[in-house]
């Protein structure tokens, strides 16, 4: 009981602000779990031990130090169960020239966010309402219990809505989730829009074999 007390009055320090500690931003991907960590300087260094992080144009090439790529490609020196080479992330990220005043031998990072599409859709209100592929997935995934999907956007008010699989089952999951997105885009701000569903259709695959 003693410990129990202890370590519930610490809890209750913590949040009560008592202790305090740095926060430092970290850089994750499901490749590499840690990616980057932030210095006391407030930049990220690149943990190039562990990973190689390849910014390149929209044709694949390498940018110079400095400039953002289109997107970002992943090598992780990590794994020799399953290597991951050159795989496409979707992340903007530029690696910097030169040391960081902090003392690191590691690369310094910047990360100007995601490139994937993201949803346009029409309102009420005639303003435009964006919606994020990753926020839309989740909705998906962890309300609907839907996954191996894909969703194209038809129009300013229409998405289609589709899955490889097919059958009674397929039909009600996808009733299922038409119902969830629909009430998630209405929270955005973007009620009433038309989801359209569709079974046996398998996804249409880029190059890189994402969806």
């Amino acid at each position: 009981m003693d410990r129990r007390r202890d370590a519930l009055a610490g809890h209750a320090c913590v949040r009560a602000g008592c202790v305090r500690l740095p926060c430092r931003q970290q850089l994750r991907n499901v490749g590499v779990l840690s990616l980057a960590s932030e210095c006391r300087h407030g930049y990220l260094h690149l943990k190039s031990d562990w990973a190689i992080l390849e910014p390149v144009d929209c044709h694949g090439n390498t940018v110079p130090p400095g400039t953002a790529g289109t997107t970002t490609l992943l090598k992780n020196l990590a794994n020799h169960l399953q290597p991951i080479i050159r795989y496409d992330i979707g992340d903007r990220v530029s690696l910097q020239a030169g040391p960081c005043a902090c003392g690191s031998a590691l690369p310094m990072l910047s990360v100007q966010g995601r490139c994937d599409d993201t949803l346009q859709l029409g309102s009420r209100s005639r303003r435009t309402v964006q919606v994020l592929p990753l926020a839309l997935s989740t909705v998906l995934e962890v309300d609907a219990g839907l996954f191996d999907f894909q969703v194209i956007q038809r129009g300013p008010r229409k998405l289609s809505l589709s899955i490889g699989a097919h059958g009674t089952a397929a039909t009600a999951a996808l009733r299922r989730a038409r119902g969830v997105l629909g009430a998630f885009l209405k929270l955005q701000g973007a009620p009433d829009i038309c989801i359209r569903c569709h079974t046996g259709q398998p996804p249409r695959r880029g190059r890189s074999g994402k969806l």
